[in-house]
This record gives C-alpha cells, sequence and structure tokens, in this order.
C-alpha cells in the first residue's frame, strides 16, 4: 500500500549521483518496488502475475508524465540555488511541490491497489502486520534514541550527509551552525513515532477491509484514496501541527544553510543539479523513442 515507495527509488536515485547508477535504478524500478512489496507481503505466483504487469505499466506512466515535471523542478531548484539567499517559503513550496508529485503516483496506483489487496490471504496479512511492527521497531531505534543529546548527533549526521551530497564538503562552521539550529528546533520525534504506530493501524485496518469485505470497485478505490489522504493529513491534529511546523523549521535550517555557502558550494550544487537534469532527460527522451 505504501507506493510512496516508488518516488522513494527515484529519490535514492537522487543521492547516487552518478549517472550510470541512476538511469540503472530507475530502469529497474518496477522489479524494486516489487521486491519491496513482496518483502512486506510474500505475494503468491497468480498475484505476482498480476502485480509485475501493473508495475511496468505505472513505470511508463510516470516515465511519460512525471519524469518530464522533475526535470522542470530541478530547473526551477537550480535557478534558485544560483541565488545568493533562499527564504524559507520557497523551500517550503519545492517541498509541497514534491507532496504534490507523491500524491499524484498514489491516485495511479490505486488500480493496482485495488486488483491485489481482495486476493490476499489471512497468512499475508498477518505477515503484513509483522513486517509494519519490525520497521516501526526499525525507525525507534534510528531515530528515538535514549537522550536528547543522541537524538540531535543521529539527525545532525543524516542532515549533513544530504548537505554534503548537495552543496560538497561542508564547513566546520557550518557543521556548527547546523547543530545549533537544530539543537534549538526541540524535534520531537516521540511525536513522530506516535504517528508511524497510527499510520501502520490505518493501512492494516485498510487492507483489511479490502481483503475482507465484499465491496464495490468504487467502494474499494474510495478506501484507498481516504488511506492516503490520512496518509498526508494526519486525523490527529495535534500531530499535524506539529508536521506543519517541522516542515517549516526546517525550511528554515535548510534557508539558513544555502545563505552560508560559498561560491565553490553554490556551483557545485548547480553542477550536481545539472548532471541529474541530463540523466532524466535522458530517460524521458529514451521513453519518447520507445
Amino acid at each position: 500500500m505504501r507506493t510512496k515507495k516508488f518516488i522513494t527509488v527515484v529519490l535514492l536515485a537522487l543521492t547516487l549521483g552518478a549517472c550510470s547508477l541512476v538511469k540503472t535504478i530507475y530502469s529497474n524500478a518496477p522489479e524494486a518496488v516489487h521486491w519491496w512489496l513482496d518483502g512486506y507481503f510474500d505475494f503468491t505466483q497468480s498475484q505476482n502475475a498480476r502485480l509485475k504487469p501493473a508495475l511496468h505499466k505505472l513505470h511508463n506512466w510516470h516515465r511519460q508524465t512525471q519524469l518530464p515535471l522533475y526535470i522542470k523542478g530541478l530547473q526551477l531548484i537550480q535557478g534558485d540555488i544560483r541565488h545568493e539567499k533562499i527564504d524559507a517559503e520557497t523551500v517550503c513550496s519545492t517541498l509541497s511541490t514534491m507532496q504534490d508529485h507523491l500524491q499524484t503516483i498514489q491516485l495511479e496506483a490505486i488500480p493496482i491497489i485495488v486488483e491485489i489487496a481482495p486476493s490476499l490471504t489471512d497468512k499475508q496479512l498477518a505477515y503484513f502486520e509483522k513486517k509494519l511492527h519490525k520497521r516501526a521497531l526499525k525507525w525507534q531505534s534510528e531515530w528515538l534514541q535514549d537522550t536528547e543529546e543522541e537524538q540531535l548527533e543521529a539527525r545532525l549526521e543524516k542532515m549533513i550527509d544530504y548537505s554534503e551530497k548537495l552543496y560538497g564538503r561542508l564547513q566546520t562552521q557550518q557543521k556548527s551552525m547546523l547543530k545549533q539550529k537544530l539543537s534549538n528546533a526541540h524535534f520531537k520525534p516521540e511525536i513522530s513515532y506516535k504517528e508511524i504506530l497510527r499510520r501502520n493501524d490505518d493501512a492494516l485496518h485498510t487492507i483489511n477491509i479490502l481483503a475482507k469485505q465484499r465491496l464495490s470497485e468504487a467502494q474499494q478505490q474510495q478506501q484507498v484514496l481516504l488511506a492516503f489522504q490520512r496518509l498526508r493529513n494526519s486525523p490527529n491534529p495535534a500531530f499535524q501541527a506539529y508536521a506543519e511546523q517541522a516542515k517549516q523549521r526546517s525550511c528554515e535550517i535548510f534557508a539558513d544553510l544555502h545563505a552560508s555557502t560559498d561560491e565553490k558550494q553554490k556551483q557545485h550544487a548547480i553542477a550536481w543539479l545539472e548532471n541529474l537534469i541530463t540523466q532524466f532527460k535522458a530517460l524521458s527522451y529514451s521513453a519518447s523513442a520507445s
């Protein structure tokens, strides 16, 4: 059900930077998504026979309709990077656009979910529940450390890693600035963890409805659509308010980091984005030619 993994495969490609790796990962995205989903449901041969062609169809749609949008988006980001400063509102607007792209993929994937979910067995549903629990524990171990200092260091390490992929090596004072900004951001991973547990329960509940209740196709699609809507806008108002605040703080931190970069770092980011644009253009053109 978590078809956002499809776009995660694309975003993973963005973090690699090597042309051949990006092309290989994107070209094999249907197989990667199938492997990921199979890890949650352990599909039967009959289910695989329906799922694999559907994922290839989704991939072809994505290449033809979404890659051109990604190219335009990357070009806009590249233009922003050229500026001495980027305001937090621009950063948040970019993040919202990425969320919109994800939502578009989710909507396109609904027929796949509706086709496969009713065939899931009790054994597969139990397997899914076990995997969701295991994933929650993994998130907890990565983000919910025993002390606030450990949580800060874990978040800082990941932020530096992501930032250096874009800007190249950060200076010592920039790393210190990030640590200070993060320490003042008042992130609360325990709130996020509770939301993860809610989402897991929601996903399990929705899949069980599709698998066990005799619903029309329109009713099934509505169940999945509502689940995706709850994924983007949590029914827990406390978490939704926290998520919006955390997003705003993250946008402000990135804007501050960009303002601290020198010309060499900006050029690194521009070149890095240009490489991605070139790769996505090649992938998009290959779809047009086929």
